[in-house]
């Protein structure tokens, strides 16, 4: 029977956390579900644990392939090759599903006819777990500015992401939100569920929150994301949405990774590559539409930064550890 949904499932040293996840899935209401798993050559026992999981659930259409590490976007262009769902899902092997979350999603895909499918998700750490709401939001610039740039969240029609003419882009970092920025121009049809069922489970040492030297990456993705909308001629419709995502990450979320960097040449070399292509890009940022009409404190902060002033931004969140960017 074909599978109404593939479930793409990137490993890399998850022995401790995968089993959790796979057990979400083999549990999903939906069981017309494909499982494909990638191991991303694994150093610890991972491969071993995936292989005596898929022989004790022989039913559970768990399909396990492993490769040699070349990093999570390869993992998951690998696995695009191999799915057979109508849909595709993501899913890290870290987190946990609800599970009615790929039946929910699948029934909302079909009754909007949707090539995109958005739902809440919850923040879980060792703090607690908190609700986060996404959507609802246009598509066009619209999804550009309010979208969260993970690929979890959200169903995918295979016909669509099979039509695209981009893969994840080499890389640890942000290569989820350059696959989705690029997305975000073809995209049609688009529908919400407005509930939550991923569990996005924060642990300290997980890449989004290991603050090194491949914060870097990010230069290197909205490079590739401006690169892909000139040529695609988006550019021009889409300026002050691209304009904003740049103010978001660079002086944003990723702006406060950057400041966490231990080595003090390093954090300040980094701290500076963002702030330069920023200015290079958009050097009349400060007037960006959004930065007034969206409001809040965090926009409001934004505006306030200048280059005689970023140091001190930079300084005051490595010292007060605040997650509100």
């Amino acid at each position: 029977m074909k599978p109404k949904v593939s479930v793409i499932v990137p490993c890399y040293n998850s022995a401790k956390t995968v089993e959790k996840t796979l057990d979400s899935l083999r549990n999903q209401t939906l069981k017309e579900l494909e499982i494909i798993v990638v191991n991303d050559g694994s150093t610890d026992n991972t491969e071993q644990v995936l292989m005596t999981y898929q022989a004790q659930y022989p039913d559970c259409n768990l399909n396990v392939y492993s490769k040699q590490n070349e990093g999570i976007a390869e993992c998951r262009n690998y696995a695009l090759t191999k799915v057979n769902g109508e849909y595709i899902g993501f899913l890290d092997s870290d987190d946990y599903a609800e599970t009615k979350m790929f039946e929910k999603l699948y029934q909302c895909a079909i009754d909007n006819n949707a090539q995109v499918v958005v739902s809440d998700f919850y923040w879980e750490n060792s703090k607690g777990t908190t609700l986060q709401k996404e959507g609802p939001y246009e598509i066009g610039t619209d999804m550009m500015v309010h979208l969260f740039a993970t690929l979890w969240n959200k169903l995918y029609q295979t016909s669509f992401i099979q039509s695209l003419d981009f893969k994840f882009p080499y890389g640890d970092r942000y290569e989820d939100a350059c696959y989705l920025y690029c997305m975000v121009p073809h995209v049609e049809r688009l529908a919400f569920t407005n509930e939550a069922y991923v569990h996005y489970v924060q642990h300290e040492t997980s890449i989004t929150h290991t603050n090194n030297n491949l914060v870097k990456n990010m230069i290197d993705v909205f490079q590739i994301i401006l690169k892909y909308y000139k040529e695609h001629h988006f550019y021009d419709a889409y300026k002050d949405a691209l304009e904003y995502i740049h103010i978001k990450f660079f002086l944003g979320n990723s702006f406060l990774r950057s400041a966490r960097i231990q080595d003090k040449e390093d954090r300040e070399k980094t701290i500076q590559m963002g702030w330069d292509l920023l200015n290079k890009e958009f050097p009349n940022w400060h007037q960006n539409p959004y930065l007034k009409s969206l409001g809040g404190m965090k926009n409001k902060y934004f505006s306030l930064v200048r280059d005689w002033n970023i140091k001190l931004f930079a300084w005051f969140f490595r010292h007060f550890k605040s997650d509100n960017l």
